[in-house]
């Protein structure tokens, strides 16, 4: 088996018979110089020539090859063979008898190895030459040359290419070997190994071969692409203390821009599997978008927010504290008012508990949904229910004294993110 480097290089072939019979015409001149004495020819013949045999066959005619001697020839006859059988699948014997017959002929002319055994397959009746493709090292069809496979592989690249093309190449290992089929094998044109290995106009490469159960031919092509790109706007943030940390505002929309790009971009097989830049030009800038984002928090994000639950007088702050004989620390603020009185929404939210909390008494709970929630204890009654939506200054409780207290007032707790903070310098 002969196989070329990589398509698109050709084979080696043996010198076709017009090619011998000339050297064996030369061949003959040079026999008759030299038997009739001729010094200078003689030097010259003996210097490129040289005493081997011919290889002839029965049917006689021009001789088949040039050889050193009959143990070359044997051997070339074992591989000759050997080919053949594997070829046929069946035991094979060589039936040409040849005759050796000494000679005189130039020394490139006399042949060993590949060359001989070649020069003999060339004389078996039962198989042919012909120009294999394997892709991946899987024959994917033959043909009775090289130029016609060649053909084919062109009008494969051909169906992917465009005229921005710059490019292609094949995404499997392409090699065409010169070798020899059994004479009955079927040997394909230039276009009818094309239309094998092409898939159906817009089918995938890969289930077209899953379908016809056939070797995988990708083509790559290499193209230059131009055109107009939009470009997003960017998206530019300003801090704004008088929203919560978390929230956003938008303060400006943006507009995209366009640039001029020039890409090199990679296909298989029509599929875009590699893009690069070369070059961009500003045709028309971008305007960024502007977003307000929240830094205030705590007592500071508090300003502004709530109001009053009720109107009374503080008579115990926020922090450390004396109360029934202990010291310890107080949550919130405690805003005396007459029993009964009404106890409002400080912000509007969703109450996420009413009913009774230990010695907090009857206590009223709200989300306020931005980090922020309030807590209205030690009340006498309860007017809303968890899970309600309440308005700012939405009457939700009244005043009362239950749990641990000593007379009727408004436990008004603040927490920010969980944690209690000071409410009288969250409100008004």
């Amino acid at each position: 088996m002969k196989k070329t480097s990589e398509f698109p290089l050709g084979p080696v072939l043996p010198p076709p018979p017009e090619e011998r019979r000339y050297g064996a015409r030369r061949l003959a001149a040079g026999v008759l110089l030299g038997l009739t004495g001729l010094s200078v020819t003689g030097a010259v013949v003996s210097s490129t020539c040289t005493l081997c045999y011919a290889v002839t066959t029965t049917g006689g005619g021009a001789p088949v090859a040039y050889v050193q001697g009959q143990e070359s020839y044997q051997q070339a006859v074992e591989r000759v063979e050997a080919q053949v059988s594997e070829i046929l699948q069946e035991e094979y014997c060589y039936q040409e008898v040849p005759a050796l017959v000494p000679t005189i002929a130039p020394r490139q002319e006399v042949q060993a190895g590949a060359d001989l055994t070649d020069a003999l397959m060339d004389t078996v009746e039962q198989v042919k030459p012909a120009c294999l493709l394997l892709v991946d090292g899987v024959t994917a069809g033959a043909c009775a040359d090289q130029a016609e496979v060649e053909a084919a592989l062109e009008a494969v690249k051909d169906r992917y290419r465009g005229e921005g093309t710059l490019s292609t190449y094949f995404d499997s290992e392409v090699d065409l070997v010169q070798d020899y089929l059994p004479l009955e094998a079927e040997l394909l044109s230039g276009p009818e190994l094309a239309e094998k290995l092409l898939p159906p106009e817009g089918e995938a490469v890969e289930v077209f071969a899953a379908q016809e159960e056939t070797v995988r031919l990708a083509v790559c092509t290499v193209e230059m692409e131009t055109y107009t790109a939009q470009l997003p706007p960017e998206e530019e943030i300003i801090e704004d203390d008088t929203l919560l940390v978390g929230e956003q505002k938008l303060l400006r929309e943006g507009s995209a821009g366009q640039e001029e790009r020039v890409d090199r971009v990679v296909y298989r097989c029509g599929v875009e599997e590699e893009r690069e830049t070369l070059s961009a030009i500003p045709i028309l800038p971008s305007v960024s978008t502007q977003v307000a984002v929240g830094t205030a928090q705590g007592v500071q994000g508090a300003q502004g927010r709530f109001v009053w639950p009720c109107m009374g007088s503080v008579t115990s702050g926020f922090g450390s504290r004396e109360i029934f004989g202990s010291t310890g620390f107080h949550r919130g603020a405690d805003i005396a008012a007459s029993q009964g009185s009404t106890i409002c929404a400080a912000a509007a939210g969703t109450v996420s508990w009413s009913g009774e909390k230990g010695s907090y008494g009857n206590l009223v709970k709200v989300d306020h949904g931005n980090g922020f929630v309030t807590y209205y204890a030690h009340c006498s009654a309860l007017l809303v229910s968890a899970g309600e939506t309440v308005e700012q200054g939405q009457a939700i409780a009244q005043v009362g004294a239950t749990g641990r207290a000593t007379g009727p007032h408004c436990h008004f707790e603040v927490l920010w993110q969980g944690e209690p903070i000071d409410p009288l310098q969250c409100l008004p």
